[in-house]
């Protein structure tokens, strides 16, 4: 069993009345890709930004590689990296002049500096770009060279807020690339996200709302836990489907998805009965064979189960 290299107790920020993050407790094994899930204001940011030091929490504790990250941060940040949503990049300079000035806050230097400068324009595939300035590239280069920015120290800890926010599929895509590249030299990683589609990519998973964890677990564990299973059904009166099927016993939910329809079942009903009784109305149609739900069916029941309690 890997050790842990990043424990949270009851972590809680307050901004007065507002609480953001409320008593949030997890912790990350080595080598892990650890992902933070949640909607825009769910407290994502605020917790990473009280890790990284930018934030003092108002109560709770954290600790990295054995060391306390709120008493005994010089001992730590040194071996820990940090990349925002927006990291600030010189636009006015070029991406290697821009990776030596944050080589030089790490430390790095001489042929160390040049050594870990040309690895990281390989790893992240800017070498082409070396030379360009910052301002104008793409936001899919920016964040690579952000990324290899973050990294040229070699952190032990890599912390990422919402790394590929604005990026093209194709670019999400090369970014996690790289991140599992930086998993296989040893880095254990905590990122950021309200992208579900990625999310699946992360070892394990805590959600966040309203400030709080309502889930962690890895991926297809998380799934089996809604104790649900989905059909795609597919015809052209795909209104009419929906529409027969919510009506249904023993039918969850039944969503549109484009032109199918989306059931929702308990995990351990047999669904031949409700296509059974779906043909016998006449209705023409296709379905999918049953599979677990996605995050995406994860998410939206936290969120009316947080609204439900809310109420």
């Amino acid at each position: 069993m890997p050790e842990s290299v990043l424990q949270v107790e009851r972590l809680t920020k307050r901004f007065g009345d507002f609480t953001a993050v409320r008593e949030v407790s997890f912790d990350i094994a080595q080598g892990e890709i650890f992902g933070f899930l949640g909607p825009n204001g769910a407290g994502k940011s605020t917790t990473i930004r009280m890790l990284c030091g930018v934030l003092a929490p108002t109560a709770g504790r954290a600790s990295a590689l054995g060391r306390d990250l709120f008493t005994q941060a010089d001992q730590v940040r040194g071996r820990m990296g940090y990349m925002s949503q927006k990291f600030s990049l010189l636009p006015d300079l070029s991406v290697e002049e821009n990776l030596r000035f944050f080589g030089g806050l790490y430390g790095l230097a001489g042929s160390r500096l040049d050594s870990e400068l040309e690895f990281r324009l390989k790893e992240m595939q800017v070498l082409a770009i070396r030379h360009q300035l910052v301002s104008g590239l793409s936001t899919g280069e920016r964040q690579r060279v952000s990324l290899a920015a973050s990294t040229l120290h070699r952190p032990e800890v890599l912390f990422l807020d919402e790394p590929t926010s604005g990026v093209d599929p194709l670019r999400r895509r090369q970014f996690w690339d790289a991140m599992k590249e930086l998993v296989r030299e040893g880095i254990t990683i905590l990122v950021t996200t309200h992208n579900l589609a990625e999310a699946d990519q992360c070892d394990r998973l805590a959600f966040i709302l309203g400030g709080a964890l309502r889930a962690t677990g890895r991926p297809r564990d998380l799934k089996e836990g809604l104790g649900q299973q989905v059909l795609v059904l597919r015809g052209d009166a795909y209104r009419g489907l929906r529409a027969a099927a919510a009506g249904m016993p023993g039918v969850l939910s039944a969503v549109l998805q484009g032109r199918s329809v989306r059931l929702a079942l308990p995990a351990k009903a047999d669904p031949g009965g409700i296509l059974d009784s779906l043909a016998a109305l006449g209705l023409d149609f296709e379905a999918s064979e049953p599979e677990l739900p996605s995050l995406e069916d994860l998410f939206v029941d936290l969120v009316r189960l947080d609204r439900k309690e809310a109420a």
